[in-house]
């Protein structure tokens, strides 16, 4: 996104020194709002109850946002100042494992 903002801005009609101050500030925002790190591991417990070590929050519950379709998962995890969302897809595990995931995560949204 920061690249194409880039491009737009040196493609912009401006004298040089307002496209320079453009392209400086955009680099400046990819820098210091760049996103944390994806957490390596996910788990996923029965009654769709999930771990995440590197948060160390400890066993969240689903929340009513979380998304199940054959190719991705988004996990709407916990409720108050800890919310996080976490995205998970297919193409990341073994075909066997995605199976289960989506099987435990189906039988939990459903009770």
């Amino acid at each position: 996104m920061h690249v194409l903002l880039v491009v737009a801005a040196l493609l912009i009609g401006w004298a040089v020194p307002l496209k320079l101050l453009a392209v400086g500030t955009i680099a400046v925002h990819g820098v210091v709002r760049r996103p944390p790190a994806s957490p390596r591991t996910v788990v996923v417990i029965e009654g769709g109850r999930c771990i995440v070590p590197d948060w160390s929050t400890g066993a969240r519950p689903l929340g009513p946002r979380t998304l199940i379709s054959p190719f991705s998962v988004r996990l709407d995890l916990g409720t108050g100042p800890w919310r996080r969302d976490l995205v998970l897809l297919a193409d990341q595990m073994p075909p066997e494992t995605w199976r289960r995931l989506r099987a435990l995560l189906l039988r939990a949204r459903c009770e």
